[in-house]
């Protein structure tokens, strides 16, 4: 009877003991975590784990000697292994039916197996009952100090797009890393992130900076409250704190509107990708869009409604559509039902900043916004502004040392009195003329090794050492002109005497072979031509003809100006290499007697000629004389005859009247400050050329931006002009009878161009038209290889060709392959070339 009984209460029992496996089951949750949503070093993950079992009672294996443990994986790599600790005891653990129990809580510090901390990213942490193998894993984000080399700083830029940053108005905030050593530092930051205001933002930054090398790593949108708003960003676990503290005045604004104004989304919309070249424009659309389920009503008060404005990656504002316009006082309701949209086009943009000198390649903020409304959101662009003609910064100049051995070898180095930002490109960076008694001998181009666009913050720095041919030297004076291709541009010059004598670069006045000069008086009147090196300063003596200006002494503070008149002291030199295309006398001047100048329009004061430059590596001036230049010049050729005309007063006055009529102007000269006489240049050379793009107009009458948009609105509100796109391009036409905006696209006149067939550029649009004409479109390096020119030289031409819209470059496969436009087409159709 006793064996019948406990047999019987064993198979009652069986069922519970042997329950599914399905029915038990294991969750970690984490407890206690940081607000800040990541961990840091100092603090730990805490994890408990809740076994249920949601079936009859039952018994799970479970190891005494550790129970529950951790173990930690990143991208399936173990890296703390808790079980190693067990012993591989084995005791049951009893479950009752439909119960839950909760773990002990277990700590990960944030270290691997060997107590150090592991490297910043993500981790997968699993809970494991040790014996019965139940485990559930949860993920965390971990950010451990990051290891950081001296000099390296990190900076914070607060921008706003007037200069005040006011409540709910937007500012950008930028991060940027800066190498202040003259040598290239690793920086081990993988899975590093920025951490601004305790949240993570965005990678730390690249693996390796070269020497000087900035780096925007950031660029956040903010909103300002009234008064005092502080900021704080490091990499990763607090390395590097900095913190920024900016004070935010009261919102000025009083909009009004109806409905649940939070329900609007703001977007860019642009005509194709946002990804930009040179010649190209950027005139994007604000859209404003209610994702609501009501009507949304706003009450604007002026014509400001949607506005845009554009950071570089330096934190300045390089636009801004405000400044091109007037906000005028009206009273506008717009209503954005459900699902609605309301678009607001905006002015183009040439990627001219507010200084009228071209934009820096890279990537660039753009902030759109509502102002009225407090309404803003942010995009980014990618220009890729090639060989642009960036402005030059006169503080900056290159100095080099200079000797010979079988050839000249030259060491230049950039010196500023204070640190400056440069761009370098991916091209070579510096061009070296050297010039003689005969003009230009050889180019050598250098600082070769970008492979992106890079930034540099210094205040001198050594640039890579070259060296020139001195085979054929005849003794005589010589001077080298330096030229980079870098944002900003910096120019110098450097004379020497060859043979070389020790010292002389440095100490000239002490060379016993320095020719001395008589001092001689001249007067005459100044104008004044640029060209690629840069302004050339002409004096119209009624003596001696044109001579040019080679400078003046270190003690005299004194600089030409156009227009003016006056008596000088100077003695012969050398040309400048601004000057030195003119087959004219160059002279210093030593002291001024006296010098009057005269008062002009503005406009007229700025008129510069593009002189034809000099052919690198040919042996004779070679232009590619287009219409663009030749009208430009033909500005700068009349500068030379105001001079010579002013003068001779039985000239002046017929060809004052002549030139008036010829600009289209009505009146006295003193009227054409009010716009009148930019846009009369505007009407004659669209007139002559019509078709001509935005850029070329710009180039071709040496307007800046905001300049020549707003005089061709003023033409366009008179309906003087029309426009039409092509492509990203906006081409305008003289509104006439015979050419308005309902004629058909083929019968539209393209401006007559003319180069020359014997020049370097002309031979490439050659090889474009008859490689096109076979459906062929050749690379770069395709072009020098037949033309049997350098990489870099011919580069530099493509470059110019594209800046008059000759040709145009189009990525097929993984290469820029070349082709004509339809200007050039239409050339090559008309003329010899």
């Amino acid at each position: 009877m006793l064996a019948i009984l406990l047999a019987g209460l064993l198979a009652v029992m069986a069922p519970s003991a042997f329950a599914a496996d399905s029915d038990v089951s294991l969750e970690a949750s984490i407890v206690n975590a940081p607000d800040k949503g990541w961990y840091a070093s100092g603090e730990s993950v805490e994890i408990v784990g809740m076994l249920s079992n949601s079936g009859d009672a039952t018994s799970i294996q479970v190891d005494p000697s550790c129970n529950e443990v951790l173990r930690v994986w990143s991208n399936g790599n173990l890296i703390v292994d808790g079980t190693e600790a067990c012993l591989g005891q084995s005791r049951g653990w009893d479950l009752d039916a439909s119960s839950t129990t909760e773990s002990e809580p277990l700590f990960w510090d944030l270290k691997d197996s060997n107590g150090l901390f592991v490297q910043s990213g993500y981790y997968d942490i699993e809970l494991v009952i040790a014996g019965e193998e139940l485990s559930s894993t949860v993920s965390v984000h971990v950010q451990t100090p990051v290891s950081i080399p001296d000099g390296l700083e990190l900076e914070l830029i607060a921008t706003a797009r007037d200069g005040i940053h006011a409540q709910a108005s937007p500012s950008i905030i930028t991060a940027r890393l800066h190498n202040t050593l003259p040598v290239e530092i690793n920086l081990d930051l993988e899975g590093c992130k920025l951490s601004f205001n305790a949240q993570l933002v965005g990678n730390c930054g690249p693996s390796v900076l070269k020497g000087h090398q900035i780096v925007t790593v950031a660029q956040i949108a903010v909103s300002m409250n009234a008064g005092l708003n502080e900021f704080s960003m490091a990499l990763g676990d607090g390395v590097l704190m900095t913190n920024l503290v900016i004070d935010a005045i009261e919102d000025e604004d009083e909009a009004d509107w109806t409905g649940n104004i939070d329900e609007l989304e703001l977007s860019l919309v642009l005509s194709n990708d946002n990804l930009f070249e040179e010649l190209e424009t950027f005139a994007p659309e604000i859209s404003l869009t209610n994702t609501g389920l009501e009507d949304v009503s706003l009450d604007f008060t002026n014509t400001c409604r949607g506005e845009t404005w554009v950071v570089n990656s330096a934190g300045e504002v390089v636009m801004d559509t405000l400044s091109l316009k007037e906000c005028t006082e009206l009273d506008v309701q717009n209503l954005l039902t459900p699902n609605s949209e309301r678009t607001y086009p905006q002015a183009e943009w040439s990627f001219m900043d507010m200084d009228g000198c071209h934009v820096s390649s890279g990537d660039l903020t753009v902030v759109f916004e509502i102002p009225e409304f407090d309404l803003f959101s942010t995009d980014s662009i990618n220009l890729d502004g090639g060989e642009n003609s960036y402005c030059q910064d006169e503080s900056i100049e290159i100095i080099a040392d200079i000797s010979a051995n079988q050839n000249i070898l030259v060491s230049p180095t950039i010196v500023s009195s204070e640190d400056f930002e440069i761009n370098w490109f991916k091209m070579c960076g510096l061009e070296t003329a050297l010039f003689g008694p005969n003009g230009e001998i050889e180019t050598v181009f250098s600082q070769c090794d970008y492979n992106n666009t890079l930034s540099m913050r210094f205040d001198q720095y050594e640039l890579d050492s070259f060296s020139l041919q001195s085979v054929d030297l005849e003794d005589g004076d010589y001077y080298l002109a330096f030229r980079t291709i870098t944002e900003p541009q910096i120019r110098s010059t450097l004379s020497f005497t060859w043979p070389l004598v020790d010292d002389q670069i440095e100490t000239e006045e002490d060379d016993d072979e320095v020719v001395e000069f008589t001092p001689r008086v001249v007067d005459g009147s100044w104008s004044a031509t640029t060209n690629d090196l840069g302004v050339c300063w002409l004096l119209n003596s009624p003596d001696e003809g044109i001579i040019t200006l080679a400078g003046s002494t270190d003690s005299l503070s004194w600089a030409p100006e156009v227009g003016a008149t006056g008596q000088y002291l100077v003695t012969e030199s050398i040309p400048s290499a601004e000057c030195a295309g003119f087959a004219a006398a160059s002279f210093k001047v030593n002291e001024v007697y006296s010098q009057e100048v005269q008062v002009a329009p503005e406009d007229e004061q700025e008129e510069a000629a593009i002189i034809p430059t000099e052919e690198v590596q040919e042996s004779e001036i070679s232009p590619v004389v287009i219409t663009v230049g030749a009208v430009v010049a033909s500005g700068g050729i009349l500068s030379l005859l105001v001079a010579l005309i002013a003068t001779n007063e039985s000239w002046r006055i017929p060809t004052t009247s002549a030139g008036l009529w010829l600009l289209a102007l009505v009146g006295r000269t003193s009227e054409t400050s009010d716009g009148r006489y930019q846009r009369g240049r505007l009407m004659g050379y669209l007139t002559a050329n019509p078709g001509c793009h935005f850029r070329a107009l710009m180039a071709a009458l040496e307007m800046s931006n905001g300049q020549i948009t707003h005089h061709l609105r003023v033409l366009e509100d008179e309906e003087s002009i029309w426009r039409r796109p092509d492509g990203r391009l906006v081409r305008f036409y003289p509104y006439t009878s015979n050419l308005h905006p309902g004629i058909v696209e083929d019968e539209l006149p393209l401006p007559p161009l003319s180069p020359d067939p014997n020049s370097l550029q002309g031979k490439i649009l050659r090889l474009l038209d008859d490689d096109g004409n076979m459906k062929k479109y050749p690379t770069q390096a395709e072009l020098a290889h037949r033309l049997d020119r350098s990489q870099q030289l011919v580069s530099h031409h493509l470059r110019t060709l594209q800046k008059f819209g000759l040709v145009q470059k189009q990525k097929m496969g993984v290469k820029n392959r070349y082709r004509l436009t339809r200007e050039a087409v239409f050339l090559l159709d008309t003329t010899e070339v």
